[in-house]
């Protein structure tokens, strides 16, 4: 009678394991999820709000060019690169918040870990690029200025823009893209890892 007993109470205890460990396990992706979620929201948003200022900005260029257009060359110059970066720079982005979009945490780990690769590469590639874009841009722009004689306070504002502008794009790129990028690639491999046991 002891035998059985103990049997029961030893298969009891075998199912309680189970059962909690299979409750910790579920705690633990849910856990997971929540923060790569997170993660996902503040790239999608970041990139989102991109697409409308990009759509405003250039009814502006086109303005701007009509209205104070053909009375210095390198201003029109800088109103068409201008143009330009932001027409070639609208689809870029809305395929980056497209391929955002096929992350999905229900679905199949390595799909999301393509997708999450792919977009950590068109980071990567925009970061080398603005890196010559924008100075070459700052400089265009910084001739205009000189050509137009511009006064000290035009110049002071100037100045702050690209400093500001400098500051806020380390810190994008720092605080909102690699650090989210990286930590999506590290659940979505926690996840992976949890599969797999």
């Amino acid at each position: 009678m002891e035998l059985d007993e103990l049997k029961n109470v030893w298969s009891s205890i075998d199912e309680r394991l189970k059962k909690q460990e299979i409750l910790k396990e579920s705690i633990v992706k849910e856990m997971i999820d929540k923060k790569t979620n997170k993660s996902l929201k503040q790239l999608f948003l970041s990139d989102s709000i991109g697409i409308p200022l990009l759509l405003a900005l250039i009814p502006v260029l086109v303005y701007a060019y009509g209205r104070f257009g053909g009375k210095h060359t390198l201003w029109d110059l800088t109103v068409i690169v201008a143009g330009i970066f932001c027409v070639i720079y609208l689809p870029v982005l809305v395929y980056r918040v497209y391929g955002l979009m096929k992350i999905d945490l229900t679905e199949n780990i390595k799909s999301n870990l393509y997708y999450i690769n792919r977009y950590s590469l068109q980071i990567k590639w925009e970061k080398i690029i603005m890196k010559f874009f924008i100075p070459a841009f700052y400089i265009l722009i910084s001739i205009v200025l000189l050509k137009v004689k511009t006064n000290i306070f035009g110049w002071v504002i100037w100045i702050s823009l690209v400093i500001f502008v400098v500051l806020y794009g380390y810190w994008s790129y720092k605080k909102i893209y690699d650090k989210n990028i990286e930590s999506i690639k590290k659940s979505l491999e926690e996840l992976n890892e949890l599969k797999e046991e």
